[in-house]
This record gives structure tokens, sequence and C-alpha cells, in this order.
């Protein structure tokens, strides 16, 4: 059955407005929102009221509706509710995204999750060439140039966050390229290869290690018997950023000299770390509330280091600590804190039994990426801006998504 002849219009909607998720996030916050609301829309109006799915027997929804209720009730003591109410309140697209997601991977006809990766897959090969031409020719295709020597903006332009987009799809996107070359390792060994280098290229530290990190863990662990071969390309990979450096003076500040210079007391991330764990401090229970770190932050700089340039300048006086669980402790308190480890360790127990029956390449890599996401040491940006939200809950729908069974969906396409 062709996929646009198919009776389930809201089915071929909802699978066009995925496959185009990647462009919105490449388009600004108005985009993205625009683009979940509709799909929020949808889902709710034309699928839950019709009763066409039968989303109530699946354990991540209500884990989700677990962790928006902690949102919710923090929402209660948060310093400054105003601020903290559109982000709290607006969560709940998150949790319909992770369910449409969901519900249209396991739909009867697998072309729609086709549609969907495919497009996923092209539009990041689209990023990964405009940051090869960027890094040449010192802009991307529409003109854009970074602010910041030795890093690379893309489509993202004065935005410098290109990084986090690459890591949020680069898992994906290998993938979905094993899907098709599953019994060429060595294609699936030079696409993997290609990502680092540019995702090296991109200049954003975090990000880089995050990737490297992770599709190191997907390759070893999926290309056991390639081990040697994979130790081997490990030693090319070093060989060729070293190059890169080397010719490079930018790159070559971005990843060592820039780092040598701060040391623990000094370095911009751990101050910020710092101050999260003094608006923790204030507020040990509850947190400041969600979004109001911004403004804690101003109070505790004003009234305790005030003189001290490390910590009264505008890379510390920041809307968030740049660090996922430090932005966590500092905004929900313990109670916020325990809440959301319990619903990650839910959901990897979930997910490492399903990995030990079924070992399947996209759950691996959706698992890895939200494993390594949630990590307490490096950088990060917000988890509840509506980029970087939308970015892990497209890689949590896609986990939960393969943890599935479509048994439990009624069909839709009919």
């Amino acid at each position: 059955m062709n996929l646009f002849l198919s009776s389930n219009k809201n089915l071929i909607i909802l699978s066009f407005l995925l496959a185009i998720l990647p462009i919105s996030l490449l388009s600004g916050s108005l985009i993205i929102n625009l683009i979940t609301s509709i799909i929020s829309i949808i889902f709710i109006f034309e699928l839950l009221i019709k009763k066409k799915l039968n989303f109530l027997n699946n354990w991540s929804f209500y884990l989700l509706l677990f962790l928006w209720s902690s949102f919710l009730i923090n929402l209660i003591f948060s310093q400054d509710s105003s601020l903290s109410v559109f982000r709290t309140v607006g969560f709940v697209r998150f949790i319909i995204l992770v369910q449409v997601i969901r519900y249209v991977f396991l739909a009867n006809d697998t072309k729609y999750k086709e549609l969907i990766l495919k497009s996923w897959l092209l539009i990041f090969l689209v990023v990964n060439l405009d940051l090869l031409i960027e890094y040449f020719s010192g802009k991307n295709i529409f003109g854009y140039k970074s602010t910041i020597d030795g890093r690379l903006a893309s489509f993202l332009d004065d935005e410098l966050k290109i990084g986090g987009y690459y890591f949020g799809f680069c898992l994906l996107s290998l993938a979905t390229v094993y899907s098709y070359f599953r019994r060429d390792y060595k294609t699936i060994f030079g696409f993997a290869i290609s990502f680092l280098i540019i995702a090296f290229l991109i200049g954003e530290r975090s990000n880089f290690i995050k990737i490297l990190f992770s599709i190191l863990c997907v390759l070893f662990f999926y290309f056991k018997e390639h081990k040697f071969k994979l130790v081997f390309l490990s030693l090319i990979c070093a060989i060729i950023f070293s190059t890169i450096i080397y010719q490079n003076e930018n790159l070559k500040y971005r990843y060592f000299s820039q780092w040598n210079k701060n040391n623990v007391k000094t370095n911009i991330y751990f101050t910020h770390y710092k101050t999260a764990i003094l608006v923790f401090k204030k507020y040990p229970i509850f947190g400041s509330g969600i979004k109001n770190f911004r403004i804690e932050v101003k109070k505790i700089i004003e009234e305790e280091f005030k003189d001290d340039d490390n910590y009264n300048n505008s890379h510390v006086i920041t809307t968030h600590p740049h660090q996922i669980n430090f932005e966590i402790l500092s905004e929900t308190g313990i109670f916020g804190l325990t809440c959301f480890l319990i619903f990650f360790l839910v959901t990897f127990i979930f997910a490492f039994k399903k990995i030990l029956k079924k070992n399947d390449f996209f759950l691996i890599v959706s698992t890895i990426f939200c494993l390594i996401y949630i990590n307490p040491i490096l950088p990060s940006g917000s988890f509840f801006t509506t980029y970087g939200a939308t970015i892990f809950w497209t890689n949590y729908g896609v986990m939960v998504s393969y943890l599935g069974s479509k048994k439990k969906l009624i069909n839709l396409v009919k």
C-alpha cells in the first residue's frame, strides 16, 4: 500500500511532522513549538478522543506522567511560579511527542517509520555537508559564520549549539545506515569515522566527547568480532585529530590551550556547578523552581561574591548551570532529583532487559544516547529548553518504541 494513499490521514500527517522535526530544530524555538503543538493537537483531538490508540497500556506513558507530576508539585514550591509555569505545564507536549513516535514506529505499515528515519538521515547528511563547507570556506551555505574562532555554527547562525544537534541525530543516523549496510561493516565504520571527524571540527568539546564515547560504545558493543579492527581505527582517528589540531590553531586553542589555562577553581563550568550547589543549599528540598536559577544565582552572587570577578560576570550569571544534574538539583531539589533518578532507573532497567533479549541496533543507540545525555560530569545545555528537550525526548521516544510491542497497539491503518 502506497504511503500517501493510506486512508489514515492522521498517521500520514504525524509521520510527515516527525520527518521534518530536525529541520524545525534548525529553525528556532518558534518553529519547534509550532510543530510539537500541531502534533499534540492531532494526537489529542483525533487519536485520543476517537479512542483509536490504546496508549494507556504502555508503561512509558505512566512513567512520563510520574516525572511530570514531580514538576507540577515543584511548581507549588517555586520561588517565582510565573517563570516556571510555562515550562512545567508545557512539558505535556514532550509526553505526547514520545507517545506519537512510539505510535508511528509501531504502526503495522513500516513505511511510516522508514519515511521518518530516511528523512532524519538525509537532513543530518545535509548538515554534515554544511559543516564541512563552513570549516573550509569560513561560512555555511547561507553565509552564516561562527562568532567564535574554532567553533562552527552551521544553520543555527549565532546560536553556537550545533554540537547538541549533531549529538542528537548522530547515533540515529548511524543506526539508519546500519539498517541498509548491516553486512558491510566497512561502510558502517566509514560513516562512523566521518561523523567523528565532523563532530571534532565543530569545536564543542563536551559534545565531541559524548559523541566519541557513544560511537565507540556502539561499535564495540555491536561489532565485538571486529574489536582489533576497531582499535586500529581508533588509532587512525587519533592520528587524524592530532593532524587537524596541528594544522589549525583555533582548534588547538579550543581543545588544549583554553582548557589548560583554567584550573578547577577558575574554570567556568566548575564555577557554574558551585553556584548551582549554593542555590541547592538555599532551597534543598524542592529547589528554587524550574527556570528560577537565573534569578537566584544573581541574588547569591550579589550577597556573597559581589567583588569576585570569577563569579560576578556574564558567563557565570546565566540562565542555567550548564549541567543537567546540577540544573535538576538546584531547580527541583532533592525531591525533583530523586524523581528524576527513579524515572531513568526504571527506564534503563526495561531497556537493558530488552537489549539482553534482542540485540537491536536502534534500541542500543537510543539507550546509549540517553545514558550519556544525563551523565553527571560533562557540561550540557538545559534539560528544560525547547531545543535541548526536543532532541532528548525524540531519542527517548525512539528508545521506548523499540521497547514496545505492536500487540499492545490498536491497528490504525484500516
